[in-house]
């Protein structure tokens, strides 16, 4: 998937986070509540748990429909 970086509006304070195709990683700790540092540790390879995530030049980013697929796939449902 080839991202277009000029598309992408980092500022835009507007658009409802649910709205939003990417997320920066302040914006996925507001959307999920997964702070920085975890996120940073789950983007390592080393780590069991493998988030998804997109880096351009230096900016990680977050493409909000693989984690709203990552959050079902890594759901617990109790019987």
């Amino acid at each position: 998937m080839v991202v277009d970086l000029k598309k992408i509006d980092y500022t835009s304070k507007d658009i409802e986070l649910e709205d939003k195709r990417w997320l920066t990683p302040i914006e996925l700790e507001e959307y999920t509540g997964w702070s920085r540092s975890w996120q940073s540790k789950a983007r390592m390879n080393s780590s069991r748990v493998k988030l998804p995530y997109k880096k351009l030049s230096k900016f990680v980013l977050y493409d909000r429909l693989e984690i709203d697929a990552f959050i079902e796939e890594h759901t617990v449902v109790e019987r």
